[in-house]
């Protein structure tokens, strides 16, 4: 029974680091980098321009939001791949948490230019 156990955690460590290795290809081709820039622009982008209208910090909430059909596409594109809905999910989370730091920079760099 342990032996069975063991060998169906190696089998599916496995599997995950194939998925994991998959992943690491498409995220270094250029139509990857280009949806992704292009959401990333678009973060920041409207956080700059809702901290002028508002505070720091419902500019950083509400930037990601506006550009939710950037985030989407970047999904598209990994789920015309065979990924699961975990590795897609969690490529697609660090990708808006990535965009969220650099968006809270951009917004904090424009709000100390009115002081």
């Amino acid at each position: 029974m342990k032996l069975y156990i063991v060998f169906l955690l190696f089998i599916t460590s496995h599997l995950y680091a194939n998925d994991l290795s998959q992943a690491n290809k498409m995220t270094k081709t250029p139509e990857y980098n280009k949806i992704k820039k292009v959401y990333e622009k678009c973060v920041i982008q409207k956080g700059i321009e809702f901290v002028k209208v508002s505070s720091p910090s419902e500019a950083i909430k509400y930037a990601p939001i506006a550009c939710k059909r950037q985030l989407l596409a970047i999904k598209q594109f990994f789920l015309s791949s065979a990924f699961k809905n975990e590795i897609i999910n969690a490529l697609v989370q660090s990708v808006k948490e990535g965009a969220e730091i650099d968006l809270v920079n951009a917004v904090y760099k424009e709000r100390l230019k009115y002081f």
